[in-house]
This record gives structure tokens, sequence and C-alpha cells, in this order.
């Protein structure tokens, strides 16, 4: 059930109209449309859904109660989402093209990947290590759900930190025509994005990008321009329409995008750019490895890391690796020059024009289907223009 389909806006009337004339069991109300949200694309992947909850929910508890083996517990309960997510994201990734096993004609090679399972499983992830760390505790069952459930950002984001979002939950909704208005003019600049921008965009890019060997190299490099928007105006937008759905009943998701495309340099990008994900992947991964309190070769280790892995959750293809991976290697550069060479271009303005410049260019293989195509447009942008001369 797209945001942007007329089953979401009757949907979410009906969920509205509930929670304004029931406001005192808008909680059970949530649960039962965000599970109703889920199995309107699949049943029996909703079931999934369900089950890792209660898993999570259970791996909590014994966390808590456990003294002896709560770090077993803690690693059971991070262990199983991973495993669930690899099986059904990455599994014929590696099988395919990582080990060259052909496995055709066989009910692994139609695993079919449950919409929005990487972001379930990064909640089920952060709830869990908090749990662990004691920074949140004594969760209700029914506040659990709505925190891992909950239908706005459930499929796509943003990312909820449960520190956050839990307290919000013991409270009683009320509707403040202040923010209402805020959330209405959220949601309505979110449908601008997708609908207006990023859906009349993306005829042309697709149009590109499906026919590389048919256009010339300065089409190439408009449509990847034009990506840079498209991919912005998509994400950014559906954030927008989850903040402010979330808002109507008095709930904050923090912010995913602040202008990144602004940004000076690749560093303040990944401040500014999907937030929630950059967020969880400094404080689960980046700090948990190390950080940068070992110096600059396992700083650059670390971002490397992060950075490939960060690539990879996005999708289980090589051209996300690249995306990855390209963007860990100027990370990395950027910390050298700054320990080194402390080289800078002096002025913001071109320091953003070559910002959202170097972000394009390392958008390409991000935008394109297959690593097939990745090649084929460089061939295409590069080797024809000098055959050509």
């Amino acid at each position: 059930m797209l945001f942007n389909s007329v089953p979401f806006l009757i949907f979410f009337l009906i969920y509205m109209t509930l929670v304004c004339f029931f406001k005192n069991k808008w909680r059970i109300i949530t649960i039962f449309f965000s599970i109703f949200f889920y199995a309107y694309w699949n049943i029996y992947f909703c079931l999934l859904l369900i089950s890792e909850a209660f898993f999570t929910w259970q791996i909590a508890n014994l966390i808590q109660k456990d003294n002896i083996y709560k770090k077993k517990f803690l690693i059971l309960g991070l262990i199983i989402p991973l495993l669930i997510l690899f099986i059904f994201k990455y599994f014929n990734f590696f099988i395919d093209d990582i080990f060259k096993i052909n496995l055709q004609n066989t009910i692994l090679a139609n695993i079919i990947l449950p919409i929005g399972i990487s972001f379930y499983t990064f909640q089920a992830i952060m709830f869990i290590v908090d749990v662990y760390k004691k920074k949140i505790k004594d969760t209700s069952l029914q506040n659990f759900l709505v925190f891992f459930l909950f239908f706005p950002n459930l499929i796509a984001g943003p990312l909820v930190r449960p520190q956050s979002f839990l307290p919000q939950l013991k409270k009683e909704i009320t509707f403040i025509p202040k923010k209402i208005k805020l959330a209405v003019l959220l949601i309505l600049w979110g449908y601008f994005l997708k609908l207006c921008i990023s859906n009349n965009i993306s005829i042309y890019v697709d149009k590109v990008f499906t026919n590389i060997s048919d256009v010339n190299s300065p089409t190439l490099i408009t449509a990847s321009f034009f990506y840079s928007f498209l991919i912005y105006a998509d994400f950014a937008g559906y954030s927008l329409i989850a903040i402010g759905i979330a808002k109507m009943i008095g709930l904050n998701i923090p912010a995913n995008f602040n202008t990144p495309y602004f940004s000076k340099n690749l560093t303040e990008f990944w401040r500014r750019w999907h937030i929630s994900l950059s967020k969880f992947l400094r404080d689960y991964l980046y700090i948990p490895l190390g950080g940068n309190k070992r110096g600059l070769f396992s700083t650059c280790r670390n971002i490397l890391i992060v950075m490939l892995l960060g690539g990879l959750w996005h999708g289980a293809s090589y051209n996300f690796i690249i995306w990855g991976a390209m963007h860990g290697i100027y990370l990395c550069m950027e910390k050298i020059n700054n320990k080194f060479f402390n080289l800078d271009i002096k002025i913001n303005f071109f320091k953003r024009i070559y910002i959202f410049i170097l972000v394009t260019l390392i958008f390409i293989p991000f935008g394109l289907s297959s690593f097939e195509n990745l090649v084929l447009y460089i061939d295409n942008l590069i080797f024809s223009e000098i055959f050509n001369l």
C-alpha cells in the first residue's frame, strides 16, 4: 500500500477517524492498522513481521531478567534477525554472484524479499541493544508493538530510536491545532516531492538508464544529475509524509534529511543525508568498532567497513557495494587530508558545488539496475567519446 495510492488515503482516513473517536484506544488501533497495512501487501510475510516482533520482545525480557546469560541472549537476539535478513535479502546474491552456484528450478532461486525487512531488522537491533545497555526498560508489550509496527515508518523509515519514541507512547494523544497544521504542511510537501518532482523526473531518468547504449554522453550526465534530485525527492518525500502522519497524532519522528546537497564536505553530507541510518551506523557499528579513538588507520578501516555494509544494506548488488566503497574511500581521503595536508576550497559556494558533483557521480552505480549496466554506462560515457574524436 503506497502512500501515493487511493487505498492508502482511504486507510489513513479511517485510521484517523477511529483515533479521534477512541482516543484511549489509539495504541490498539495503531497496532491493528499497522498489521493490516503490511498484510495488504503480503499476509504471509506479515506473519514473519509479527513473529520477529514477539521474538525481539521476548529476547529483551530475557536480557532484563537474567544477568548471567544476558550477553548470550543479546547475541542470539542479534543473530536471528540478521540471519533472517541474510536469507531473504542476500542469500541468492552470495550463491549466484559470489560463489557462482546454479540454483535454478529450486525453491531457493525464488526467494521473495519481504518489503521493509531491512528497516524493521534494524529497529529490532536497536531495541535489543538499548535494553542490554539499560537505556530503556519496563516497556509494555503494547507500547513495544506500536514502536515496532508503526505503519508510517515501517516500510522505508525513518529509523526511530526506541529511547526517544517509547516515552512518547506513555502519554495520551492530544490534537493540537498548531501541530496538526505543521503535520499537514509536512505531508503536503512530502507528496509534492514524490508526485511532482520524483515521479516526473523518473520518466526521463528511467528512459535513459534503460537505454544506455542508445544515448550520448551529455544525456547520460544529465540523467545522472537528475537522478540525484529524483532520489532525494523520493526518499525525503516519503520521510516527510511519515513524519507528518506521526505528528498528526502527537508523535515526533526526527527529520531524516537536512538540505544534504548544500554540504561543504562528504562528512557533513552524511550528517544531513538519511540521518536516521547514518546515526544508526555510527552508534551501533562505527563506535563499537572503535570509532576514531585508535588512530588514523583504524578510523579509516572502520569507515570503510561501515560504508561497505551500509552500501550492502541498501541492496544485494555489486553496484551498492561500489557505491558504499566509493563513499568510504572519499571519507577516508577527507580524514587523511585534514590530518596531513589541510587542502581546502576557500569559498563555501564552490565547496557545495564540488560535493554535489561528487555525490552525483557516486550515485551513478546506485541508480543503475545492474553491474553490467554500470560497465555499459562507463563504456558509453568515456570510451565511445574517445573513439569518436
